[in-house]
Formats: structure tokens, C-alpha cells, sequence
């Protein structure tokens, strides 16, 4: 359970990452139902959704695949998804009006991200 879970999450981030880079536009829209409009801003979404959620999502296989390191993986999923949930939830509390995406962002986030430290305890305890 706790290796799928990691996959999956690489492999999320990696599919994230690479529609950001190719569709940075309609990736934006269909989240947040808004767009960047000028070049600037589409490079910089292009690199900054796309070139760093697809290096969390490498960076989580390598971890996996490479090292065989669970623990650390489970560590990186926690802090990334729970940390994404505080930024989500602060935006939601203080800037309010979240469209339905970011709620199951959210929801996502911290379910994933709790699900991330319960293995990471069991694994210890086993």
C-alpha cells in the first residue's frame, strides 16, 4: 500500500508537471478558471507547475524505484501534499470563494497526506 501510494503520487505529479509544460493555459482554466495572459506568465507557469511538480514527481520515483526508500518517499508525500493543504486552506480562509476543484484539491491533500504519515508509522511499527 505505502509503495502505490508513492507511485501513484509520482505519477500524478508527473502528468500535473507535463500538462503545465504542454497546455499551461487550458491546465489553468480548467483549474482556477482563469488564465495567464501575457507570454511572461505563461513561461512562467510553463516552469513553475510544470517543470517543478514534474521534478516532485521524478524525484518521488527516483526515491521509490532508485533507492528502495519508502520511508523517505512517505516522508516527501506528507510534507508535499499537507503542505499544499495548508497554502489551499489559508487561501480558502482568507481569500474565500474556492471553486469546486480546489475543495477536492483540498480534500485530496490532506487525506493523501494523512494516509502518507499512518503508512509511515506502521512501517515502523512492523
Amino acid at each position: 500500500m505505502a509503495k502505490l501510494l508513492c507511485y501513484t503520487t509520482a505519477v500524478f505529479f508527473l502528468l500535473y508537471g507535463l500538462g503545465f509544460i504542454f497546455f499551461p493555459i487550458e491546465m489553468a482554466l480548467l483549474i482556477t478558471d482563469a488564465s495567464p495572459t501575457s507570454t511572461s506568465a505563461i513561461i512562467d507557469f510553463r516552469a513553475t507547475y510544470g517543470g517543478a511538480q514534474l521534478a516532485i514527481g521524478l524525484l518521488l520515483l527516483l526515491i521509490v524505484k532508485v533507492r528502495n526508500d519508502i520511508d523517505l518517499a512517505l516522508t516527501l508525500v506528507a510534507l508535499l501534499l499537507l503542505s499544499m493543504a495548508l497554502g489551499r486552506l489559508t487561501g480558502i480562509v482568507i481569500d474565500g470563494d474556492p471553486n469546486l476543484i480546489m475543495c477536492i484539491y483540498l480534500a485530496a491533500e490532506l487525506a493523501f497526506g494523512v494516509m502518507a504519515l499512518w503508512l509511515k508509522l506502521r512501517l515502523k511499527v512492523e
